[in-house]
């Protein structure tokens, strides 16, 4: 049985992050592969959850809804028994999916504001890894939450103004101007470090529009870039 899931493969390295950034920061214990297994198994179900709302091919997309929450549902258990309290955090994401809704039900699943109710929502399953050994809402948890979703609102306005919206200038603008900012911000605070994993970005995001990329070769600089960020990252806060 072939599974189904979204094309949109840069949307896994969202979606994974975060969540391996803030277990990272905290005290990795064997109970975090269940959290893990439970949080991508609930990703994998917003596809076919969402497209519910499109009115297409209901029996399929209700088949593979019910097929990821079981799978989310058995393997949140262990998860639960050890910190039952992460159930915060899954209730913190139903007014964000009710977003994603409403803008699936306008088409208009591009639309920025929806890209960035999906950062928020990764950022949120970055706090509940860390939140699950720590137990507590200190300076490292805000770090889960902010640092890779700054990364991912470049990456938004960076794929934007090479894919999506490449005719509109005002795109690329932001995006450059976005990136120097993420750059900038830290060398005050002389963390060098965190600077240099943004400087990578900006380097692409004003270097790669004027090329002729196919979508594929984007795809594959941005799996680069996200790599050498969270490799950086780790370095400079763990």
């Amino acid at each position: 049985m072939k599974l189904l899931i979204s094309n949109q493969h840069g949307a896994i390295v969202m979606a994974l992050m975060p969540f391996l950034y803030g277990m990272l920061l905290s005290h990795p214990i064997w109970q975090h592969i269940f959290l893990l297994l439970a949080w991508f198994s609930l990703y994998l179900m917003s596809y076919p959850f969402l497209n519910l709302f499109k009115g297409r091919n209901i029996e399929l997309y209700r088949k593979w809804t019910m097929i990821y929450g079981v799978a989310c549902a058995i393997f949140s258990l262990p998860a639960f028994i050890y910190n039952w309290k992460i159930i915060y955090f899954c209730t913190a994401l139903i007014p964000l999916s009710c977003i994603s809704i409403y803008f699936v039900k306008q088409k208009n699943e591009r639309a920025l504001l929806n890209d960035l109710n999906g950062i928020v929502i990764f950022a949120v399953a970055g706090m509940a890894a860390y939140y699950f050994t720590e137990n507590q809402f200190d300076e490292k948890i805000w770090w889960a939450a902010t640092l890779p979703s700054a990364f991912f609102v470049g990456v938004t306005l960076y794929v934007k103004s090479v894919l999506r919206e490449r005719k509109n200038p005002y795109y690329l603008i932001a995006s450059i101007l976005y990136h120097c900012l993420c750059v900038v911000i830290f060398l005050p605070f002389q963390q060098y470090l965190l600077a240099l994993a943004f400087a990578f970005p900006l380097v692409r995001a004003i270097y790669l529009p004027s090329k002729k990329l196919s979508t594929k070769q984007i795809g594959l600089f941005e799996m680069l870039i996200s790599l050498l960020f969270f490799i950086i990252l780790l370095i400079a806060t763990l």
